[in-house]
């Protein structure tokens, strides 16, 4: 299978599988998968996304003697695969699968496109289809893959089987709630396999990967949830115990599933701990659609001869903050360094050089970009404030948590809090907890795992994650906020005594059944 890979990438590039989201499976994922669908008497087996036909070169080695049939959209991967796989047993129709409807099948196995719904050309069409055959109302934010799962589960005969290999974000995300509805609503999930080695399968790709097994059965067998190191665990995968089991009506689809693959007790929210949004909100960071054109250093500012009220101080990329602690000096450092800190703010009435650089936009292109021609004008940057409290979007072993004390706006790289009448008074409180061990670990129960150890925070999974009560923040009179502060400034870390007060946060937690 790797030489036909090889082959194929030769001949069309790289550019064009990475548009249309095609990442091959790996033989022995494919076997697995194979081997589970068509247990028990079946004389079909279908591919939403036939691709190099990994699915059909798995049937064949076992035997199967069933029809295989699939849908492949890309007219390239199709001629390619016509040519390898000789079989009167096996059709493959030049069709989108997400706009062919009627068909139904007794076994499904799919490594779907990878790629946000978003990039899918047609998409009007597609959500309308959705809700008009099978009364699904996707979301904007779907991604392909798990369109591709929902419209495979409501094809599915009684008895039939599936299995998905797809990113496994869904479990964690706001769009996800529909996914996992559907997988306990319509049948019996199986298990959910989660690749501990997601680069094994796919190397290319910065996302967690898992195998979804699925039956339209109308017995509500328990769910299971696997963790599989690397690929050769598949095979004696079913012989060992799951990290954890749990009955399909005691799952939520408001839940997020990513903790189910944790050995850790999972808990429950009781009288000290309240939503911070209590406090708040968090909101993502300003998104201008083309940063090469909003980001300036100061001698480009001073290049370019903008007038000072025609840009603001920004937070362009993560890494520009090194400490939890962020004042003005630390501000001017960076524009000493010669460091893209400031962001065009321009509004309708130009000035010379103002509108001189705007041309040059133009003649880029960059009024153009996606975001920039919703905008009107296309240069006009979100309205968002100086945030006092930064969380970093994204984040590896440990989260980012920023106390800003200067009016320094910032990009998508950090999600900013605006604190409420309440939040006001609590904020170095909250910096505190957020940074404290037990906070970070109170928060984990709402991040989103990804890949390549990657996790990451929307807004909302911040604002609905928990946070001690005001009446229990009061207890935080014996530590000096101030000397606190000063403890963070120099070791970035809080202080033992610190620590030791927010741990007994762990008082207002008890295990789940």
């Amino acid at each position: 299978m790797l030489n036909e890979i090889e082959q194929y990438t030769a001949i069309v590039g790289e550019n064009h599988r990475k548009n249309l989201g095609q990442f091959f499976t790996e033989s022995r994922v494919a076997q697995f998968m194979v081997n589970w669908v068509t247990e028990g008497d079946k004389n079909s087996l279908y591919d939403p996304a036939f691709g190099l036909g990994a699915f059909y070169f798995a049937a064949k080695k076992i035997g199967f003697k069933g029809r295989i049939s699939g849908a492949e959209i890309d007219e390239k991967i199709l001629r390619f695969s016509q040519a390898i796989v000789y079989s009167d047993y096996c059709t493959i129709n030049h069709t989108d699968y997400l706009s062919q409807w009627g068909l139904q099948h007794e076994a499904v196995v799919c490594n779907p496109p990878y790629m946000r719904f978003q990039k899918f050309t047609g998409r009007d069409q597609v959500v309308n289809e959705f809700e008009s055959q099978i009364g699904v109302k996707l979301s904007g934010y779907t991604n392909i893959a798990s369109a591709f799962l929902i419209k495979s589960i409501f094809e599915l005969v009684p008895g039939g089987r599936l299995a998905y290999l797809m990113p496994l974000e869904f479990l964690n995300t706001g769009y996800g709630k529909l996914v996992k509805k559907t997988l306990i609503e319509q049948g019996t999930l199986r298990a959910i396999i989660k690749m501990a080695n997601e680069k094994e399968i796919f190397p290319e790709v910065i996302t967690s990967i898992g195998i979804i097994l699925f039956e339209k059965a109308k017995t509500k067998a328990p769910i299971r949830f696997y963790t599989a190191n690397n690929i050769h665990q598949l095979d004696s995968l079913f012989n060992q115990s799951p990290v954890s089991t749990h009955a399909q009506t005691g799952l939520s689809p408001e839940d997020k599933w990513s903790k189910y693959f944790e050995n850790i007790p999972q808990t429950i929210e009781i009288e000290h701990l309240v939503p911070l949004s209590s406090y708040g909100t968090f909101s993502r960071g300003i998104a201008t659609g083309a940063n090469e054109f909003f980001t300036l250093t100061k001698k480009q500012v001073n290049s370019l001869g903008l007038a000072t009220t025609e840009t603001v101080p920004c937070i362009t990329k993560s890494n520009q903050i090194k400490c939890s602690i962020f004042n003005t000096d630390d501000f001017n450092s960076l524009v000493d360094k010669n460091l893209p800190v400031f962001l065009l703010n321009l509004n309708e009435n130009l000035s010379e050089q103002a509108q001189n650089y705007v041309t040059h936009g133009e003649r880029l292109d960059f009024h153009q970009r996606y975001l920039t021609k919703m905008k009107k004008p296309w240069f006009k940057i979100e309205n968002r404030i100086s945030a006092p409290l930064l969380f970093g979007v994204f984040s590896r072993n440990t989260f980012k948590v920023i106390r800003n004390y200067t009016t320094v706006r910032n990009l998508t790289c950090y999600h900013g809090f605006n604190p409420n009448l309440f939040g006001v008074k609590y904020l170095d409180h909250l910096f505190l907890y957020l940074l404290s061990t037990t906070g970070k670990y109170i928060l984990s129960q709402n991040v989103r795992r990804y890949g390549d150890s990657l996790d990451k925070f929307e807004p909302n999974d911040l604002n609905t994650a928990l946070c001690p009560s005001m009446m229990w923040f009061e207890q935080l009179s014996n530590i000096d906020i101030a000397q606190e502060i000063s403890y963070i400034r120099k070791f970035n870390q809080l202080s033992e005594k610190a620590e030791l007060v927010f741990s007994t946060l762990s008082d207002s937690m008890i295990p789940l059944p």
